[in-house]
């Protein structure tokens, strides 16, 4: 009875020391301008045409559209900055054409060797599992907490990543194919990628919406605007900087985890003809403080979409309970110091958490934020040259090259590619790195790659307002490649496979 009673109390201990965090935030929140009632604007519809963009020049002599390849007319109301030139000169098609050639050979080369290069990541990945479980009941150190974080990040960023967006479903990989990898129960979530976002929700809001809306307003994944909160508060700028680098330790289980979920609810509501509340804002990101201490009429609606208790037990509770609770438990059977090991093994778990959640944040939220890339105010067709364009000019790639280096930045160092080509193993993006630079090169498209720590400050210049990501010129995009009729539907990633 007493361990029982130790037991309870260590738990109660661990939820009060977390408690504060959540409960800062959703103070911090509280200084963001409320906007009241939020318009039931429609997540998949077309946004409507804004004016001309009109941007000061920095050289009166620029001539435009001079190139004989130009498929796109020149418009006289539209002027360019000097560095946004090259758009006025591109060859969507000649570009569109060429792009889509390397992808055809990347999937052509994917085989057997793609398959052993997963497995090696997995076998990394594993032995990171390995080396922190067997030592997380020691007092609280950095090798068991390195090791833990790296089993949660490699199996999410790498291992789960290209899985769920069918980058193996070509070749015999076993269990790492998309149409079945954690999902369809909690136990297959439990053995092949738990984390604190459901995998379904995941894929409906990073397969289908992020990558066929990127830059967009549609883009739930935009953090210009999703921090627009933190933007326009009033407080003094280096108290937002650390804000944004405090957020950076609880981001996936404060806003991922929710956020993904409110898509595929949105989703199930349109699937079964149900209207949205009249006050809940489909494009606006949704944390724990708005579904645990709501403040104005749209985060109530939010609760109507978002069942705080559905969420909390079928999103939160398989990885909240098997990693920190059912995980350590077994560290009670020792007769005396269990208590002890099995504190030491839940702070080793809690560190190992915020340490994975610091290091997904400078590999992931920055790979599309920074004042060099760009965002846009309408859609386009996949496949399409602008689609194409949008994805290189609103991604930024991270030095690279090795498994090592590639591994400890989650392959996410390939950002560009994975965005020109969704659905393609690790080991193809690699190859197809170099390849596609020549092609940018050659048609002049921006290829921005930078250091990771580079990334990192941009990013966090956008989300305290210090600077803004570009505006590109939408009306200079060839009309062909517009859509019209929404955008890509696969959860797995994949343009080429049918739903």
């Amino acid at each position: 009875a007493n361990s029982h009673f130790r037991l309870i109390t260590i738990i109660a201990r661990m939820i009060l020391r977390l408690l504060p965090i959540l409960l800062a935030f959703a103070s911090i929140e509280a200084f963001a301008p409320s906007t009241g009632c939020r318009s039931a604007t429609s997540l998949h519809s077309t946004l409507p045409s804004a004016p001309s963009i009109k941007l000061d020049r920095q050289d009166a002599d620029c001539k435009s559209a001079t190139s004989p390849h130009s498929t796109v007319p020149s418009s006289p109301s539209i002027k360019l900055d000097l560095q946004d030139a090259w758009i006025e000169q591109l060859d969507y098609t000649g570009f569109a054409k060429e792009v889509t050639a390397l992808g055809k050979e990347l999937q052509k080369n994917t085989g057997q060797a793609d398959v052993d290069h997963l497995n090696k990541i997995v076998s990394w990945r594993n032995i990171a599992a390995a080396i922190g479980v067997s030592t997380m009941w020691m007092p609280p150190n950095p090798l068991t907490v390195i090791a833990l974080s790296t089993w949660t990040y490699a199996s999410w960023t790498m291992i789960a990543h290209h899985t769920c967006h069918g980058g193996y479903n070509r070749v015999d990989a076993g269990k790492f194919n998309s149409r079945g990898f954690a999902l369809g129960s909690v136990k297959k979530r439990i053995e092949d990628w738990c984390d604190w976002m459901m995998p379904e929700a995941w894929n409906v809001e990073h397969n289908r919406l992020h990558h066929y809306h990127l830059g967009e307003d549609l883009d739930p994944d935009l953090v210009e605007r999703n921090l627009s909160f933190l933007r326009e508060m009033d407080i003094p700028k280096p108290l937002k900087y650390g804000v944004a680098l405090a957020l950076m330790s609880i981001w996936k289980s404060y806003y991922y985890a929710p956020n993904t979920f409110k898509e595929l609810q949105i989703t199930k509501w349109r699937q079964e003809g149900r209207e949205l509340p009249t006050n809940f804002d489909p494009n606006e990101p949704v944390t724990l403080r708005m579904l645990f201490f709501p403040k104005d009429d749209g985060d109530e609606a939010i609760a109507e979409v978002i069942n705080p208790t559905k969420f909390t037990l079928q999103v939160m509770a398989p990885f909240l309970l098997t990693r920190f609770i059912l995980l350590p438990a077994p560290l009670l059977l020792f007769s005396g110091l269990g208590p002890t090991l099995f504190s030491h093994a839940v702070v080793n778990l809690v560190l190992a958490e915020m340490l994975t959640n610091i290091h997904g944040f400078i590999t992931i939220v920055t790979n599309h934020a920074g004042s060099d890339l760009y965002k846009f105010r309408d859609e386009v067709q996949p496949k399409s040259g602008s689609f194409y364009v949008r994805q290189v000019v609103s991604s930024a790639n991270y030095n690279g090259g090795s498994d090592l280096l590639d591994f400890s930045q989650g392959w996410l160092n390939y950002q560009i590619e994975h965005h020109v080509w969704p659905d393609l193993s690790m080991k193809q993006y690699q190859l197809g790195a170099p390849k596609l630079e020549e092609i940018c090169q050659k048609y002049g498209v921006p290829y921005v790659k930078e250091n990771v720590f580079v990334r990192l400050a941009k990013t966090l210049n956008i989300m305290v307002g210090q600077s803004s990501m570009k505006e590109f010129p939408v009306e200079m995009e060839p009309q062909k490649d517009k859509a019209r009729k929404g955008v890509w539907k696969s959860t797995n990633g994949a343009i080429d496979e049918p739903e």
